[in-house]
């Protein structure tokens, strides 16, 4: 007799054969997954799973093409445990084998048990029996069940109870393995996408042809440098390495990956968008084949893709679903490689109801991150105590960054991370000495950026938004006939990537026009652009010689005189620095710290001594009064504490990236005619009926909305009661709020909210 799994009338024996197909494409590929047995679990986990759903109350659902679970209708993964044959399998599994098959199979979807007893359970597992009586549990190599079936043994399987993640160590990882992958290969097989598809070496065979190949057109014995060369001669360890801007870190660690699954982190979406293009397009030149190896996974992924995609001709609602299909692998992870963002990943340090798969899928993977000494305090936290867990399953990871202060290294240690670090960072001889420098015990200010502009090309860097724009009013008006732009966070999308492009196009190597730019920490590592002179104020170490890898980026200077200006307040503090942690955008500690390492500095500053600096100032006895690393430390401690909480992915997301901002539309924008038009559109579509029928134009309509859109400090919206004049709705589930017009926006200053 066929029992139905799915609305579309999938069958439950359909349904599993389909699981079975992608376990076996999950083993063909990643056999170092899980050990021999546990691959015999998973295989019976994949078998078992969705046996529950032969029950009368499912069966009268389904057919009734009803989506929610009814009143009354037990959970069927509770339901499936109880036909897994305990007695016989124990000759062959042992007690916490079989435990943690247990309830992987009970608890492979999140469901609130709150409503039910041992007593239901009791009574439906007996119900069970009918229905199983009539199913071919010999077509999947399986023993019918006994006539009269019971609930599972409590050494196997306690309903309404969960596995704990710090007592039963052992039998709880066994448990994750399992459940995460059986979740992953379940969502493959319901979604008709494969669980994982194959490098084959692709990764290796074009770098070699496509970044080194490259060279040697110029070079013919040109070869992998020797950072390159060390990190694809540790592929088998974990590893943390100090290279110098410039010495190909991201080449490097694709060859560290070589043929492994792979995911590539790093700090800033728009870094993640760059890394991305470059490795699709220069890497992975053929489009068809990149997309079958690389993916962007970040908040705007939909942004990214949506354009690659309407780049082809004939791309139209009949090849939606290439688009759709793309995305789902993406997001689920099937790719060889993909490139995206801390929040993504490392999220799994809550252990969040839901998060098996990823750390599942993690224990068989490697993850690369870059540019570690960028991320604030809560971050780095979660970077380490995820890499310990990353670690705990197997595996492997590379920290990668131009600079790393001493007491992150000590903070790895503390927490039991094991890795090779090579004696030396990694220098460029023959890039040395890119910069000259001057410490100014002042504020910056216009008046010195105005009398040392001489027809070259001028990056000014400030701490904050409001300093960037008050200093782009001031220099507009007094140098009216020089090219002057701002660019920081406060930008609609669509109007900041305009920039983006300008910006790193007029610091192009045939460009002679002269001019000033204004930015703020959004230019420090995202962009590849090379600028003449800085003047910049100091916010910390890490982050200003971040800013000075904007000038002079692959040049030396040999030139008399300074080419980097640093303003350290003087007497006051600079913008963004404040002895308040709350109010403070940089710790106040390490400001200090920094201050006092580089009050001398007067001239060339080579590479080796920029992280001499670095290496002697951020020490974890410097550091110990700073409530930098007090929050590392303490956010830890959290984790740990609410290791077995399973809290909702929906909570664990606010306070993963601890939201202090909110996405608006300022009201200037929202009420220009044809974006009037556009939300017209989008509301009429969104009122009908016939969704899958306007399905692109729906998606096209919410890109283009949301690249109107710009990030606000949340307290606008706690302290202003009139902030909020509208929203602007892109679906049931999603609503925008406009920003009222008191907060002035233009596209050449940006969003103004100092009213």
């Amino acid at each position: 007799m066929d029992f139905l799994a799915k609305s579309n009338g999938e069958t439950i024996s359909e349904h599993t054969q389909n699981l079975l197909t992608q376990l076996e494409i999950l083993k063909a590929l990643y056999p170092q997954a899980l050990t021999k047995t546990e691959w015999q679990l998973l295989q019976l986990a994949c078998k078992y799973h969705d046996l529950g759903k032969m029950n009368n109350k499912f069966q009268d659902k389904i057919k009734s093409r009803k989506r929610k679970i009814e009143d009354g209708e037990l959970p069927h993964g509770v339901l499936s445990a109880a036909l897994i044959p305990f007695k016989e399998l124990k000759d062959s599994y042992s007690i916490d084998d079989l435990k943690a098959l247990a309830y992987a199979v009970a608890l492979h979807h999140e469901r609130d048990f709150s409503k039910f007893n041992r007593k239901n359970y009791e009574k439906e597992v007996g119900l069970l029996a009918v229905p199983a009586g009539n199913f071919d549990f010999a077509s999947f190599g399986l023993q019918p069940p006994q006539k009269h079936l019971k609930i599972p043994s409590g050494r196997y399987f306690d309903f309404g109870t969960v596995l704990s993640a710090t007592k039963d160590i052992a039998i709880y990882q066994e448990y994750v393995k399992l459940k995460g992958l059986l979740n992953r290969i379940d969502f493959a097989a319901s979604g008709y996408y494969q669980v994982e598809f194959p490098d084959s070496g692709y990764l290796q065979a074009k770098l070699e042809q496509n970044a080194l190949g490259k060279w040697r057109k110029n070079n013919p014995r040109a070869d992998w440098n020797e950072m390159q060369t060390w990190m694809g001669n540790h592929a088998e360890d974990n590893i943390v390495i100090i290279a110098q801007t410039g010495m190909g870190k991201t080449e490097g660690g694709l060859r560290w990956l070589a043929n492994d699954k792979g995911f590539f982190t790093l700090p800033l979406k728009s870094a993640i968008n760059s890394i991305y293009a470059r490795i699709k397009n220069k890497i992975f030149s053929e489009a068809t084949e990149a997309k079958q190896h690389v993916g962007i996974l970040h908040s705007d992924m939909l942004q990214i893709l949506l354009g690659e995609f309407e780049k082809d001709d004939d791309f139209d609602s009949t090849n939606l679903m290439d688009f759709k299909s793309y995305l789902n692998e993406t997001r689920s992870w099937s790719l060889p490689l993909t490139i995206t963002t801390l929040d993504q990943v490392f999220n799994i340090v809550y252990r969040y109801r839901g998060y098996e798969p990823k750390l599942a899928t993690l224990g068989y993977s490697k993850v690369i991150i870059d540019e570690v000494q960028m991320y604030s305090p809560d971050l780095l936290a979660y970077l380490i105590y995820g890499l310990k867990m990353i670690q705990e399953y197997g595996g492997k990871f590379a920290v990668m960054t131009a600079t790393l202060a001493p007491f992150i290294i000590d903070l790895f240690k503390e927490q039991g991370l094991q890795f090779t670090m090579p004696e030396q960072p990694f220098l460029l001889p023959e890039l040395s000495q890119r910069h000259a420098v001057k410490v100014l015990h002042r504020q910056l200010n216009a008046d010195e950026i105005v009398a040392g502009f001489h027809d070259n090309k001028v990056l000014v860097i400030c701490n904050t938004v409001n300093k960037a724009i008050s200093l782009y009013d001031e220099l507009v008006e007094r140098l009216d006939n020089t090219e002057i732009k701002v660019i920081h966070s406060r930008f609609i999308r669509k109007d900041r990537r305009k920039l983006e492009k300008e910006i790193t196009a007029f610091t192009d190597k045939g460009n002679k026009q002269a001019g000033i730019w204004i930015g703020t920490q959004v230019v420090e590592a995202s962009l590849d652009i090379d600028f003449d002179v800085l003047y910049t104020e100091l916010s910390e170490l890490n982050s200003l010689f971040q800013r000075m890898g904007r000038c002079y980026r692959r040049r030396n200077f040999t030139k008399a005189g300074y080419n980097v200006w640093i303003y350290d307040g003087g007497d006051k503090l600079p913008s963004g620095i404040s002895t308040s942690d709350d109010t403070s955008i940089y710790d106040y500690e390490m400001f200090s710290l920094s201050k006092r390492a580089i009050a001398i500095l007067d001239g060339p500053l080579s590479e080796k001594e920029k992280m001499d600096l670095i290496a002697k100032t951020y020490t974890s006895a410097n550091l110990k009064n700073s409530s930098y690393l007090e929050k590392v430390q303490k956010t830890i401690k959290y984790l740990d504490e609410c290791a077995n909480e399973r809290k909702s992915k929906e909570k664990i997301a606010n306070e993963f990236r601890d939201i202090e901002s909110i996405t608006v539309i300022p009201e200037v924008i929202s009420k220009q005619e044809q974006v009037e038009q556009l939300h017209d559109r989008l509301k009429q579509l969104l009122a009908g009926n016939n969704y899958r029928e306007n399905e692109l134009e729906i998606i096209e309509l919410r890109n283009k909305m949301m690249d109107l859109t710009v990030q606000v400090p949340a307290y606008l919206f706690y302290e202003e009661q009139d902030a909020k004049v509208d929203e602007v709705e892109l679906s049931r589930y999603q609503k925008i709020p406009v920003l009222s017009s008191k907060y002035n926006y233009d596209g050449d200053r940006g969003l103004n909210i100092d009213t």
